[in-house]
């Protein structure tokens, strides 16, 4: 009666564990494919080249006016009208402000009349020397033309009118060259003295970078020489400018300043604004690969090239190096294939495919 269901279960674990059996003979088989084939990464190449490198001096400063005025009221009086605000563009000879002219029109006023008496007493005084008309007293000598003149009043009566009508003028504050208000402090009805100034006026049609760079650098600038100017506020424009003037003074703490110009027509540029400066400068003759072709091993800068589908270990010696590429003084030749993307796990005689 055992026998009836010993056999069956024995047919049962056989055929079990010859399943088993065959997985595992299936498995150790996709291994040994899998170790039989080399693993292949996709990765970009790029052909080292001789070239001029461009040499990157990279830092920071702030855009400044190259033109700029603090406008003040020339005449102490109370304010009358303020035409501007804050942000607003004048051209040059624009009405900024006013103040109460009552006081400037009696003075220029008084001037006139002064200057009437002075000329009738000049008249007067021609008549009794014998003469009819002022073009007649080129016929005296020049001392007593001179003395006649100023018996009468007349020259210090030209010279006070000629005063107080320039006054009066100065009782509006006109903009001296075309540009942007800013700082506007003064409102109507107040005293002008209760102001340190009128306003700003900004000429922002070019403006001026100024920064500073190593001491090490000043014997690589000089004026002329082009710069590019990024404002940190908008990192999608880049200005071109050219340096101005490289002061030949170091300070306390290794610095030296130097200033740039550019123009400014688009308004991207704003007083006061910090920027990011590049400038280029140019090395010849040297052998130029992918920044990122460059990978640190055991202490030692290594660069992968690609030969014949295979990506081959090379200790190189960098030089000079900027944002985007290094240059290479000794490990890499023109016209070899480096690789210089998806490189960071290849390992000597790897098997690659060129992408691009």
């Amino acid at each position: 009666m055992y026998y009836r269901f010993i056999l069956p279960l024995t047919l049962l674990l056989l055929a079990c564990n010859g399943k088993e059996k065959q997985k595992e003979e299936n498995e150790d088989e996709q291994y040994a494919k899998i170790e039989q084939q080399d693993e292949k990464t996709i990765v970009k190449v790029q052909v080292a080249r001789e070239d001029r490198f461009n040499l990157e001096l990279v830092s920071n400063g702030k855009a400044e006016a190259n033109r700029k005025a603090a406008l003040n009221f020339e005449v102490a009086d109370v304010v009358r009208k303020v035409n501007v605000k804050n942000g607003d563009r004048v051209k040059k000879g624009d009405i900024i402000a006013e103040v109460d002219d009552e006081k400037a029109k009696f003075a220029l006023e008084d001037a006139r009349l002064s200057l009437q008496k002075a000329f009738l007493d000049l008249k007067l005084a021609i008549i009794n020397e014998g003469l009819k008309t002022l073009d007649d007293t080129v016929q005296l000598p020049p001392r007593r033309k001179e003395a006649m003149y100023l018996q009468c009043g007349y020259t210090s009566s030209v010279k006070a009118f000629e005063k107080a009508q320039k006054e009066y003028t100065l009782v509006k504050t006109r903009a001296p060259f075309d540009g942007i208000i800013a700082d506007l402090e003064a409102k109507p009805y107040n005293q002008t003295s209760a102001y340190k100034s009128l306003c700003t006026l900004i000429d922002d049609s070019k403006m001026e970078v100024v920064f500073n760079v190593l001491e090490t650098e000043i014997g690589n600038l000089h004026s002329g020489m082009e710069v590019e100017i990024t404002p940190y506020a908008n990192h999608e424009y880049t200005l071109t400018g050219k340096i101005t003037e490289v002061n030949p003074r170091i300070d306390e703490n290794g610095m030296v300043k130097v200033k740039a110009i550019t123009d400014n027509h688009q308004g991207l540029l704003i007083d006061g604004m910090n920027v990011s400066i590049l400038i280029k400068r140019q090395i010849d003759h040297k052998i130029i690969i992918p920044k990122s072709a460059v990978l640190p091993r055991q202490g030692k800068k290594v660069v992968f090239v690609c030969q014949k589908g295979k990506a081959i270990w090379r200790y190189v010696t960098t030089g000079y190096e900027n944002s985007m590429e290094v240059s290479v003084e000794e490990g890499i030749s023109p016209g070899d294939t480096v690789i210089y993307e998806n490189n960071l796990g290849l390992s000597h005689m790897n098997t690659v495919i060129i992408e691009n």
